[in-house]
């Protein structure tokens, strides 16, 4: 079967190989893979980023596809034939007490697909049964491939954050999954400020069509005054930083209202300086929200299903998977970018 594979550290050193098919094992689901969208660790990959990372391993971890097996002593509802899901847990201890509370993305010992385990940018993808979600019926194999980013959201919006509903939020970042964060927040109640700079026209656009009803360019408006305006002076309830930006960190905290919250997604290349005498004295949260959990994706799904959240909208381009190096280049300029395995 064909699969991209990632076949030394450093840069480059990827390409699309026959690779074996994975073997079903005790515990484990098969599934012919439809459809992968490319993220932005993927682009990290290939250009040398990520290299703790086990080599050779098939890249992609935003996955969607239909059961072709399922091992005997799987005890679920799954059939074969379902459309599903995943989540990017390849092995996990079950025993540790992260795994006993279902914070998997806590458990030390976890093994990530595409990371340090086989991702789904192939043919077939064998993950074990707890990881896998059947999608909803009218949620299209596409949109099943962007559970994963609106979990992460999920994540950070829900999970990492108190009620946010009649609250007034800052989005730093217009990209996949700060769109997403915005989108969720909406969901949540939460007044939405969507920011990015001149550059990100299109994403702020977009951020209008899907609901966000302030967008502003932080090169061309001072943000701190606009939220300002918006909460009779004290600040923003909560800001996520979704765009890992030299120098964006240090300008949050002007944002915020005493007693406000930072909530942390993207990973930063240069290590941000934090105010910390500013930190302590207005009573402010720095809050990281790393990945997902089981319970993240089970609140996706049903966004999703609810139509609360269209994840189609921030897709720029969908490609087969023989195109995969032009879709890389899409993604380093800003497009969303989904690879279609399988004709669906």
């Amino acid at each position: 079967m064909r699969g991209l594979v990632k076949f030394d550290s450093g840069q480059g050193n990827v390409e699309l190989r026959d690779v074996p098919a994975p073997a079903l094992g005790p515990g484990q689901i098969l599934i012919d893979v439809a459809a992968v969208a490319i993220c932005g660790t993927d682009r990290l990959a290939i250009e040398g980023g990520h290299d703790h990372g086990r080599v050779p391993r098939v890249l992609g971890h935003e996955v969607s596809g239909v059961i072709s097996a399922i091992a005997p002593d799987v005890d679920s509802d799954l059939a074969v034939g379902d459309r599903v899901t995943v989540e990017t847990d390849a092995y996990l201890c079950h025993t540790c007490a992260y795994c006993r509370r279902e914070e998997y993305n806590r458990c030390p010992h976890r093994l990530g697909i595409g990371t340090t385990a086989d991702g789904g940018l192939a043919d077939q993808l064998v993950m074990p049964a707890l990881a896998v979600h059947k999608l909803p019926d009218n949620v299209s194999l596409l949109a099943g491939a962007l559970t994963e980013p609106l979990a992460v959201s999920v994540h950070a919006v829900i999970e990492q954050s108190p009620v946010l509903a009649g609250e007034v939020v800052v989005v730093i970042g217009p990209g996949a999954i700060g769109q997403l964060c915005a989108q969720v927040a909406l969901a949540a109640g939460a007044t939405v400020v969507m920011v990015g700079r001149s550059r990100h026209t299109d994403q702020l656009a977009l951020a209008q069509r899907m609901g966000v009803t302030h967008v502003v360019d932080s090169e061309t408006t001072d943000v701190a005054a606009y939220v300002k305006g918006l909460t009779d002076g004290y600040g923003a309830h909560t800001v996520f930083e979704c765009s890992g930006g030299s120098g964006v960190l240090e300008g949050v905290m002007p944002l915020l209202r005493r007693g406000g919250r930072i909530v942390l997604l993207a990973f930063f290349r240069t290590p941000p300086a934090v105010d910390v005498a500013r930190l302590l004295n207005h009573e402010l949260e720095l809050v990281g929200s790393r990945g997902k959990r089981a319970s993240s994706y089970r609140t996706a799904l049903r966004l999703m299903a609810q139509g609360q959240v269209d994840v189609e909208a921030i897709v720029g381009a969908t490609l087969p998977l023989d195109e995969w190096e032009k879709g890389i280049e899409l993604v380093g300029r800003g497009v969303k970018v989904v690879l279609e395995v399988r004709p669906q």
